[in-house]
């Protein structure tokens, strides 16, 4: 390491030239600081005194001056209807009703619940809100085909006769031909179709939350997402959950709503049941997955135990009357397919023949 450099006469004078500056720059600061704080506490002192005087002149207390001089302004609630409130009315008659005193949900949980809702003025404000938010979802779905290489194609349409938005279609790329040279119709057709199964379905906000539109609901997304992770056309089998789907495919349905009856959404008629059910499905929080091997086979061993101690899992078919007996076999599909395979007269197969050649 090499040693340091005694400073030569020019650098020691620059450097005791330095630190006199900076403790002059020290003494200046601190004069100006203490005729600063000399001069806000003769100011503090003079209205101090003034807000004594209006005090008294007016007759009122030297804490409400210092408020009102403050610039701090108080407003009051208007006690008019609100539609925040119009909305938190009516979502806590909705969850609420035919609860017991103790079970019926908070303030704070009613507000929650109800923070998805929106309400649109007129159909002109709402065209601007479809608009507006589907710009946006295609400047995110260009960026993304460009990141990804990624092919998306989109159908949107109005769900009432008296709504004004317009019906369209959106595609990246040449997908779009996709409809036209493999299913053979056209988009303009296809979105035309849409708009009418729209308008005809009528679906209002009560409809989606009656207990029927939601029994259907969650029945559509179990079954389908069923199908998707087996990548079969199946359909849930509540009765034999345990051996139909879960022991057959190595399924699972994880994330079930705790407190309600895990059966067929048909075969429960509680509304907050199916709208507990409704919200689990829609967030994913309950949804479908794989069971890995170890899983698999921890659960299989645990049905073989039950069987093994008796007991029957699942419901077992239900057993043919002719178990056992012979059945007599129809023949069907095991005739003849033309008549030019039939064995006939010499005559009747040279006539066929004659026939067959013109």
């Amino acid at each position: 390491m090499q040693s340091r450099q005694p400073l030569s006469a020019v650098e020691k004078e620059h450097c005791r030239a330095h630190a006199a500056s900076r403790q002059i720059s020290a003494v200046q600061r601190k004069d100006c600081d203490a005729l600063l704080s000399e001069a806000i506490r003769s100011l503090a002192d003079e209205l101090e005194a003034k807000v004594q005087v209006i005090a008294t002149t007016h007759n009122v207390t030297h804490e409400k001056v210092k408020k009102l001089l403050g610039g701090h302004k108080y407003y009051r609630n208007p006690r008019s209807t609100q539609l925040a409130n119009a909305i938190i009315h009516d979502k806590a008659h909705e969850v609420n009703e035919g609860r017991a005193r103790g079970d019926k949900l908070s303030l704070q949980q009613i507000r929650d619940l109800a923070k998805n809702a929106s309400v649109r003025a007129t159909n002109s404000a709402a065209v601007r809100d479809v608009q507006s938010m589907l710009e946006h979802i295609f400047k995110i779905l260009d960026r993304l085909a460009l990141q990804t290489g990624l092919y998306v194609c989109l159908f949107a349409t109005h769900g009432h006769v008296y709504d004004s938005s317009q019906p369209f279609w959106y595609g990246m790329d040449n997908v779009m031909d996709f409809w036209e040279d493999v299913m053979n119709v056209e988009p303009d057709e296809l979105v035309r179709k849409l708009e009418q199964w729209a308008c005809v379905q009528g679906k209002n906000i009560e409809e989606h939350n009656s207990v029927e539109g939601m029994q259907r609901l969650c029945a559509h997304i179990l079954n389908s997402g069923l199908r998707v992770v087996a990548k079969k056309k199946i359909r849930i089998n509540f009765i034999n959950f345990e051996v139909a789907i879960k022991e057959k495919y190595g399924i699972d349905l994880l994330g079930w709503p705790e407190g309600v009856p895990f059966q067929s959404p048909h075969a429960i008629t509680s509304a907050e049941h199916l709208r507990t059910l409704r919200d689990a499905l829609k967030a994913g929080t309950c949804h479908w997955a794989y069971m890995s091997r170890q899983q698999r086979l921890e659960y299989q061993d645990r049905l073989k135990e039950r069987r093994s101690a008796g007991e029957v899992v699942g419901n077992p078919r239900k057993k043919r009357s002719d178990v056992g007996r012979k059945r007599r076999r129809t023949g069907r599909g095991k005739g003849p397919k033309s008549i030019a395979f039939i064995d006939s007269s010499s005559e009747d197969s040279s006539s066929t023949c004659k026939e067959d050649d013109m």
